[in-house]
């Protein structure tokens, strides 16, 4: 299969190409779901670099649950879900631009944060080096990416034209892909099975089900069964970090 037909082009652009309000909700309000999209960001991007770079930043969730940091700068290639981003996540700021030419001069970050991008780039390879270009001296890049292994991200990717990426993303792709310019410090893996992201989500399931004490009680006991149970490998998040090697 040639990645570059399933995740570029007019595809990418209708699914991503606008403002999500009701997602940027989701992540950032919803009861039970807020919380954990919370823990997930903050397990994997801190602690902070001084200069940080938040790649592929969508509606600004991710620098939301990081506080919104004022040393902080979010871009995107639509400029909607920037607007959006800009009027909500106010103390951070904005760039519009491709992860492929990043519009930054060298060494501008000592901190790159990608989540959920990688799997969509015909030429990640490419973005990895211009993460390296824009980071300084020992520059830290810490990448949160979907696991193909886990059957929650292959229904996604199933489902999900512009989501097909996800099947080839795995731990060994991302410690490969970034060995070429870092030091790979840590790979972690989270999220066993979270069944909340499909039965509270604002579009397939029931977000008002998460008000109810007792379902949410059961998904929490059951999650915490499946984190208990499910191999690392089979986890629906990859978490790799790495350092700029000097010689970069």
């Amino acid at each position: 299969m040639r990645w570059s037909r399933v995740i570029r082009g007019e595809a990418l652009r209708d699914a991503f190409g606008e403002a999500a309000p009701q997602q940027f909700a989701w992540q950032t309000e919803a009861r039970f779901v807020s919380d954990r999209e919370r823990a997930l960001v903050q397990a994997a991007f801190l602690p902070l670099g001084r200069r940080v770079l938040d790649l592929g930043c969508a509606e600004g969730a991710t620098l939301h649950h990081l506080g919104a940091p004022a040393n902080a700068v979010g871009l995107d290639l639509f400029p909607p879900k920037l607007a959006f981003a800009r009027a909500h996540v106010s103390r951070s700021q904005f760039v519009a631009g491709s992860a492929c030419e990043l519009p930054f001069a060298r060494g501008s970050f000592d901190h790159v944060l990608v989540r959920d991008l990688i799997h969509h780039l015909p030429e990640p390879a490419r973005v990895i080096d211009e993460c390296a270009r824009v980071l300084s001296s020992g520059g830290r890049i810490d990448v949160l990416e979907p696991c193909r292994y886990n059957p929650l991200i292959v229904m996604h990717a199933l489902s999900q034209p512009a989501e097909r990426g996800e099947l080839r993303s795995s731990a060994r792709f991302l410690t490969t892909l970034l060995g070429s310019r870092f030091e790979v410090d840590q790979v972690r893996h989270h999220q066993a099975l979270p069944l909340h992201r499909i039965l509270f989500h604002h579009k397939m399931g029931w977000p008002t089900l998460a008000d109810f004490g007792p379902a949410s009680a059961l998904l929490d006991g059951f999650e915490r069964l499946a984190d208990a149970v499910v191999p690392a490998w089979a986890r629906m998040y990859i978490h790799a970090r790495g350092t700029l090697r000097s010689a970069d």
